[in-house]
Formats: structure tokens, C-alpha cells, sequence
């Protein structure tokens, strides 16, 4: 059933188009109860609770309280599925922030108003500590802002579409009757259409031949299984492979951590389980000079590229080429690097100059691992990874202060456009809201309207803990959703897993972390052993991580050699490449790179065809084919999911919703080791695989495939 609240006309987040969903939204309507739930449309009379207001254009209401559809005056569509169709100039605003005292909206429409006298319009807070009020509001284009606490002026965190303020902030922009949808403009950059590449520059392509290993790193063969020293990958080799990037249909890259690091070999963060010694050949030991960062703009001395995988210049180089690359989507490719702000290595000049800036306990460090202390209210902020990486008390603000100008610097230096940021929940929110209001103020019309961060925080179970960082305004943009890959890891690759289950689990995510929020989902990452190994169903648990024991042991992880894991694999990238979020693609998953935990999931990237068997190259064309149809139709990560069913082995859902320019898109996914029968809603389609004409009716979906299907 439609909620009453969609109606598609606008450049704001509406409530029944996924991926919306943080602290504000705002949606077109003539009724909303009280309590957020969705006005009656059973023929039911309305409850008490419902405010029943006028229907536009003085229209009678129905017996059953309901308004007939006026007539569009904006070019848009009717809804198809039953629902009603609101005034489109009726416009109601959220807020959603619970401690907030008070919450006002203000702008061009009522003269930018300071105070409630002049003409700002409060909004109540309702019971679930969501502040709310509906307006009708002239038509066109309208600036606004929200003030909270009376002083506290802030763009809407839910409406990207913003212009700069000249105030080293935004306003964000309505368009009233007629303006672009919720889902944007098509043509123009939306970091919700992108599919991201996480590459990890030692492992990825060694352009000279060269390396410069660490003394005394345990070394291995990291073309077949687990090494812990430097194996000569480097920032010319990734520039060499854009071209395969963006034919892959890669639009952004997460590069691993570019800047100076730990020069020694450290051990691992349990001697005792893991006597092995390991190289920063990942990037995640930051060695900083102590850089004087009094005048912002020009640190001294001059923060480092790691010399071991090349210089600035070659940094510089690879962001130019990946900007400039012929990418699906006409956009380039977009450059996120991974920023390390948790500790500094206790030999870097950084730490000797100003030891104390970080975190002790009557003169020790507190580990987080052999202490347990990963979860402590207190010490899971301020807890070491391991001795010889000092952890930043950013509590001490001239620490903090430090950390947050050698971040904007490396974003303002080279140009990138996000960063992935460590660890987030191992620091404190401040420095999060530090960096934040900065970036904002500093880089003010950054690609697509964010600078866009995302944060890693480790909890598979979690959401609310994952939610806590998320506020594209103040904090995250979106983190990388645990949750979905422990649940599309059961649904998908385990023998009694259920697609319907996660078509319902999907349908409650759409919108958990607010309104503007862009999670990345995720099969596979650098931390877990290899998604080809659930996929094979050699690894059964979904939220197996690393160890010593899979580490260590690439025997035990050889490259399977049947075509079905592959094929899962693939399914599993066809539910996150036509669905909301930055899909992920960690580097060598594309073509189900053997791998057990964490170094042995750092082989190597392996690049000629030949060392490949079919079902590598297969996945690889499949992910290739998936990333164009996600490139050309944004309708899949802007749209709303409407599921049409779903069952253990098959679900078809529609994206939608976005009116003009974006035609619908039917998927229909089959995980059974069989060919499976589905309904496909009449019509005339177009097969997004083959460019061929289709009808809708039953259709036959090959085992382990699907079909993508858009309007015609």
C-alpha cells in the first residue's frame, strides 16, 4: 500500500522513496497522523489522530476522508498503484533531532525570518522526538534553512540540492510545483549512483617491477596466499588500470591511505596468538612529521606521500586520470582516500614532538584487544590497537586540532572528493563534528553536493550504533553497512537461506539511517576472509572474521573450480548494483579471488587473463555488465524499491519513482541452483543485458542469474 505522502514533484526527500530517510525530511501531503504512521486506505474511516486537513484547490474529501487525485499541473505522472495524489505546493517539514529545544524553518518564502516575531515558522516535536510542521507554500524555487536553539542556523541535512550562502555554508533550495524530483536530475553527478572500488595500492598493480620490503616483515608469496611484507604495488600502477576501472563501471575509488608510514616491522596485535612481524604495506600505521600546521594552508614541513608506493607527483597523476576517465555514468571516476585519524606510530616525529597528545593510563597505553576494551564507554576512544601505535586523546583539543587540519589539507591539496575514515566509532564524535564543519566551510560545492565520508564501524548487529554517526550535515554520509552483508550472505550463499527474508530485512533499511543518508553495502572487504569462500560455502558462519588460523593458512583457500560459487557471487553483486547505496567492489572480489582472513585476503592482484579460470572471467564480465546498467540508469540507486514478490530462491522488485527521465526498472533475481519461474508485470520492456526487446508475463530465470528489465 502507497503511502499518502508520495507524491514525486519535488527536489526534497520524499518519505516514500528510498534511501531517504537522518535528522530531517520533508514530504508533500494533505494528511499525516501524529504518530508517523501512514493515514488509513482501507476504506476505513480516519482515527481520531489523523489531521484532516483541506483538500487542494477546496476539492470535497471522500467519504472515507481521502482527496481525490487533482490534476497535475507539473508534467508528472499519476501514481499507478491506488494512491492518492496530494496538493503538490502543500510541503511539510522534519527535523529529526530529539534533544533540540526548539526548531524553526525560515527563508526565502518568509523573508529569512530570525525569530518566530518575524516570521520563522516553528515546527512541534511529536512524540518520537521528531519536529514537524506543513506549510502551503508558493510555487518555484525557494531557499531555506532550519534554526535550531533559536541561534543555530543549518542547511537541511536531508536536501543535497543546496547552494553556497557566501557565509561559508548553504541554503538548501525547494522547488515547488514543477521542480526536479527527490530523485534529481538525471544527467548530473549523484554519489547514489556510484559503485565504488576499494584498491589497495601495494596489492593492486606494480607498475616497475620493484618493491621495497621492510626488514625483518614476514614474507610471503602473496600471488597465492599470505604475506606481511611490501610487495611492490604502487600509485602509477593503480593510474595504469583506470581504464579497466571504468570499464568495470567503477565511478569512485577508495585508495588505501596514501601518506608516510611506519618505516620498522611491528607485530601483530596478539603476540602470543601470531608471532609473526608485518610491513604498513596496508597504510594503516601513519608515521607524520610533527607538521606545524599554524598556517593551515601551508603545513610545515610538508605532510608525505608514502615513498614506497610513489611520490605527489604520481599521487597527483593517478587523481587526474581518474577524474578524467570515460566512465558509465559521463562523471569520471570520483577519488576517496582512506584517512587513518585513531593513532600515529610511536616512531614518527609527530609522537616525539607531542607525546602528550595521546591517550595513557598512569603512563601506559591501554590495548583494546588484550583489555577487551573495544566496547568501554570510556577506553573505546582512547584504547591502543597495539603499543607501538599511540593513540590520539582528542578530548585534548590542540591534538584534535591537528588531526582535523592535516585531514582538510590532504582533501584541499589533492582535490579528492570523500574519505573513508578508519574506525570512526574508536575516536570521539567531536573530532567527527570537527572535521565536518570544516570541510564544509572549506570546500563548499564539492562533486554531486557532499564531500562525501563514510565511516567504518564494525557491528553486524548493530544498526542504532551505526545510525549514531550518521548525519550527512554534521557527521557521516553513510557508514558500510555490516548488516546488510551479514544478511545478503545468508539469503544468498547459504543452502536454507531465504531471498524473502531479505527483501523484508531491505525494505525496513531503506530509510534507518535518515533522510540523505548513503550507506555502501558490501560483500567483501580488506578485514574477512574472501567472499568467494562464503559463496562456495566452505565458510558457513556469514560473520566469520580474520584470524591466525585462516590468515595464515592460503592452502586451506585455493581459487574454487566450479562455475556455482562465482555464479552466487554474482547474484550478490546484482542485488547491490540495482539497489540503494554505493555498492562496494573490493578489489579482486570481481573476479572471486581465493583469499582466507586477513593478510591472505591481500593477495596479489592477479592481471592476466590467462591465470584466470572461465568462471573468473564470467563474474568478471557479469560485474562489468552490472556496473553499465547501474552507470546508465540512476533510477536504481535514486529510485524506490517496490517489491512484487519474493520467495526462498526468487524476488522481483521494481525501482521507481522518479518520474520523468528515469524509466522504471524491473529486477527479478534467482538463487536456486535450478531455473526458476517468475511473474514480471505486463508490458514492453527492454532486457538491460542483451539491449533486446521483452514482454512482461512469466519468465524463466536461468539458476543463480537474474534479469533486468526497463520500461519502455
Amino acid at each position: 500500500m502507497a503511502a499518502l505522502r508520495f507524491v514525486g514533484l519535488s527536489s526534497l526527500c520524499l518519505l516514500a522513496v528510498a534511501g531517504c530517510g537522518s535528522d530531517s525530511q520533508y514530504y508533500f501531503g494533505d494528511a499525516a497522523r501524529r504518530d508517523g504512521a501512514v493515514p488509513v486506505m482501507d476504506g476505513s474511516t480516519p482515527a481520531d489522530d489523523v489531521a484532516v486537513l483541506p483538500c487542494a484547490d477546496g476539492q470535497p474529501r471522500t467519504p472515507e476522508g481521502l482527496c481525490p487525485p487533482p490534476v497535475r499541473t507539473d508534467g508528472g505522472t499519476p501514481p499507478t498503484d491506488g494512491s492518492t495524489m496530494m496538493a503538490c505546493n502543500n510541503v511539510s517539514f522534519e527535523y529529526r533531532d530529539a534533544a533540540a529545544t526548539s526548531v524553526w524553518v525560515s527563508g526565502s518564502f518568509n523573508g529569512w525570518g530570525a525569530t518566530v516575531a518575524m516570521g520563522a515558522v516553528p515546527l512541534e516535536r511529536g512524540m518520537d522526538g521528531v519536529w514537524r510542521v506543513q506549510r502551503t507554500l508558493p510555487r518555484g524555487r525557494h531557499l531555506y534553512k532550519f534554526i535550531v536553539n533559536g541561534t543555530n542556523w543549518i542547511p537541511d541535512p536531508a536536501n543535497m540540492n543546496r547552494e553556497a550562502d557566501g557565509f561559508g555554508s548553504f541554503n538548501s533550495i525547494i522547488e515547488v510545483c514543477g521542480g526536479a524530483s527527490a530523485c534529481g536530475v538525471a544527467t548530473e553527478f549523484d554519489w547514489r549512483d556510484t559503485v565504488m572500488y576499494f584498491a589497495m595500492t601495494d596489492r593492486f598493480f606494480n607498475s616497475d617491477g620493484m618493491a621495497d620490503p621492510v626488514p625483518s616483515a614476514t614474507d610471503g608469496d602473496s600471488n597465492t596466499g599470505p604475506s606481511g611484507q611490501y610487495e611492490g604495488g604502487d600509485l602509477r600502477g593503480v593510474t595504469a588500470k583506470i581504464p579497466y576501472l571504468a570499464a568495470l563501471g567503477v565511478t569512485s575509488l577508495w585508495l588505501s591511505a596514501p601518506f608516510e608510514n611506519r618505516n620498522t616491522a611491528g607485530a601483530a596485535i596478539d603476540p602470543g596468538a601470531d608471532p609473526r612481524r608485518y610491513s604498513a604495506f596496508h597504510g594503516y600505521w601513519p608515521s607524520p612529521a610533527n607538521v606545524d600546521f599554524t598556517n593551515p594552508a601551508m603545513p610545515n614541513p610538508r605532510p608525505r606521500v608514502e615513498s614506497r608506493i610513489g611520490t605527489e607527483a604520481d599521487l597527483r597523476a593517478l587523481i587526474t586520470a581518474a577524474h578524467s576517465a570515460s566512465s558509465v555514468n559521463g562523471h569520471g571516476i570520483k577519488v576517496l582516500f582512506d584517512y587513518v585519524m585513531k593513532h600515529a606510530d610511536t616512531e614518527s616525529a609527530l609522537y616525539q614532538a607531542h607525546n602528550d597528545w595521546f591517550a595513557r593510563d598512569n603512563g601506559r597505553f591501554r590495548l583494546c584487544g588484550p583489555d577487551n576494551l573495544w566496547d568501554d564507554p570510556f577506553w573505546g576512544t582512547r584504547c591502543a590497537f597495539t603499543d607501538y601505535l599511540a593513540p590520539f586523546d582528542f578530548e585534548n583539543a590542540a591534538a584534535r586540532n591537528w588531526s582535523v587540519n592535516d585531514a582538510v589539507w590532504w582533501a584541499k591539496e589533492f582535490g579528492i572528493d570523500g574519505y573513508r575514515l578508519d574506525a570512526i566509532k574508536h575516536v570521539p564524535l567531536v573530532w567527527l563534528t570537527d572535521l565536518r564543519r570544516r570541510l564544509s566551510a572549506e570546500i563548499p560545492s564539492p562533486a554531486g553536493g557532499r564531500f562525501y565520508m563514510v565511516g567504518e564501524t564494525f557491528a553486524y548487529d548493530n544498526r542504532e550504533l551505526l545510525r549514531s554517526f550518521v548525519n550527512p550535515a554534521t557527521m557521516l554520509d553513510g557508514q558500510f553497512d555490516f548488516p546488510f552483508k551479514a544478511r545478503a550472505c545468508e539469503a544468498i550463499f547459504t543452502p536454507d537461506g531465504r531471498m524473502s527474508n531479505l527483501a523484508d530485512w531491505m525494505a525496513s533499511n531503506d530509510s534507518f539511517y535518515g533522510p540523505g543518508s548513503i550507506m555502501s553495502t558490501w560483500i567483501g572487504n580488506h578485514d574477512i576472509p574472501r567472499a568467494i569462500h562464503f559463496a562456495s560455502r566452505q565458510i558457513g558462519n556469514c560473520r566469520e572474521g580474520s584470524s591466525p588460523g585462516n590468515g595464515w593458512n592460503g592452502a586451506a583457500f585455493s581459487q574454487p573450480a566450479d562455475a556455482a560459487p562465482y555464479e552466487r557471487l554474482g547474484v550478490s553483486f546484482a542485488v547491490m548494483l540495482t539497489n540503494p547505496g554505493v555498492p562496494l567492489i573490493y578489489y579482486g572480489d570481481e573476479i572471486g579471488l581465493a583469499g582466507g582472513g586477513d593478510p591472505d585476503n591481500r593477495r596479489s592482484m592477479p592481471w592476466s587473463d590467462a591465470s584466470l579460470n572461465a568462471h573468473q572471467r564470467a563474474l568478471r564480465d557479469r560485474v562489468s555488465q552490472l556496473g553499465r546498467i547501474r552507470g546508465q540508469n540512476p533510477v536504481l540507486g535514486r529510485g524506490r524499491r517496490t517489491n512484487l514478490s519474493s520467495d526462498q530462491d526468487t524476488w522481483v522488485y521494481r525501482m521507481d519513482g522518479c518520474g520523468a527521465g528515469f524509466n522504471a526498472v524491473t529486477v527479478a533475481i534467482n538463487r536456486a541452483d535450478s531455473a526458476r519461474s517468475v511473474n514480471i508485470p505486463a508490458g514492453a520492456y527492454t532486457n538491460l543485458a542483451t539491449n533486446m526487446p521483452a514482454m512482461g508475463g512469466s519468465t524463466m530465470i536461468p539458476a543463480r542469474s537474474w534479469v533486468i528489465l526497463r520500461a519502455n
